[in-house]
């Protein structure tokens, strides 16, 4: 009785429940920064890179990127924070490949792996880079 295989769990059933509440707490985020101008200072705090090292990091801009697109201003989103328009399509993509694991359909792959590091490598890398008091890097600042 010892190499007997331990009984394995019940397989969990997925339900639309948690990609709809990842949804719901998105779209509640971008109703906040939409309505909000980032700079108010009550609301959104000012970044901790910034505030104690004085160095730009990789998400500085994001908040003002967030409201330029959740306005419909894609160039300014772009100037605010060049990655953050390329995360919000890389999550997009992962929550409708999430949707359709659930619905059991193939309505699109998940996103590879090798291209979440690519950006992960290339996003560390510009926030190394928009420190560079040089040109064309200086004109990465947010």
């Amino acid at each position: 009785m010892a190499d007997e295989a331990p009984p394995s769990a019940p397989a969990r059933r997925q339900t639309l429940t948690e990609p709809l509440v990842a949804a719901g707490a998105a779209a509640t985020s971008v109703l906040v920064v939409g309505l909000v101008y980032p700079r108010y200072p009550d609301l959104f705090p000012a970044c901790p890179s910034r505030t104690l090292f004085g160095v730009w990091c990789p998400l500085c801009g994001g908040t003002r990127s967030a409201h330029a697109l959740a306005t419909g201003q894609v160039v300014e989103a772009i100037r605010f924070n060049a990655f953050l328009p390329v995360l919000v399509v890389l999550t997009a993509w992962s929550w409708v490949a999430w949707v359709g694991r659930v619905m059991q359909r193939d309505v699109l792959p998940a996103v590879p792996r090798w291209l979440w590091w690519g950006v992960g490598v290339l996003w560390a890398a510009y926030g190394i880079l928009r420190n560079v008091p040089m040109a064309p890097f200086s004109s990465w600042v947010p």
